[in-house]
């Protein structure tokens, strides 16, 4: 009981500080003037994403809570200690209920993984939209350096096939 008690604390813990701090990132994404409207889309998505995924660990650490609290574990073992001969239609329902309240907090488990998973998938997606950009940006430099190059080049070998000026001060045979 002490170790899920713990579990449960920590989980809502670590949903409330993650979700604060999700809190926290909104805002400043809201007051960030210059941010363009890309970014800005992407990381108030991304707070959003969080801050469910933060309030779906606080919810699952407060369902376990709840299960030791309530007192659900101590009728779970105190059936058990009856034996199966001994077990009663109400001791079945709450088995079931209990059953139910478990696979709740399981689903709860599963998105809160789902959430995680679309997550990484949007920082991906916008990952590596910002990628291309930096490389077609950086294709660009390349071919604008090339292209200068390539003149340069020319024109050094143009040189060579003209006559030379008589006042070209490069031109050691015009004194």
């Amino acid at each position: 009981m002490a170790v899920g008690l713990t579990f449960a604390v920590l989980l809502v813990v670590l949903g409330g500080w993650a979700g604060a701090r999700q809190v926290r990132a909104l805002r400043r994404v809201g007051a960030e003037p210059h941010l363009p409207d890309v970014d800005r889309r992407y990381l108030r998505g991304q707070g959003r994403r969080r801050l469910f995924a933060a309030g779906l660990l606080a919810a699952v650490g407060a369902m376990i809570g709840y299960y030791y609290l309530s007192g659900m574990d101590a009728r779970m073992d105190a059936i058990g200690a009856k034996g199966r001969e001994n077990v009663t239609d109400d001791d079945k329902d709450f088995y079931r209920r209990v059953g139910v309240y478990w696979i709740a907090v399981i689903l709860l488990v599963v998105l809160v993984v789902l959430v995680a998973i679309l997550d990484f998938w949007a920082t991906r997606v916008y990952g590596m939209a910002l990628y291309r950009e930096i490389q077609a940006d950086h294709d660009a430099k390349l071919q604008r350096d090339l292209a200068v190059y390539r003149r340069q080049k020319l024109d050094n070998r143009a040189k060579g096939l003209r006559k030379p000026d008589d006042d070209d001060p490069a031109d050691p045979d015009s004194t």
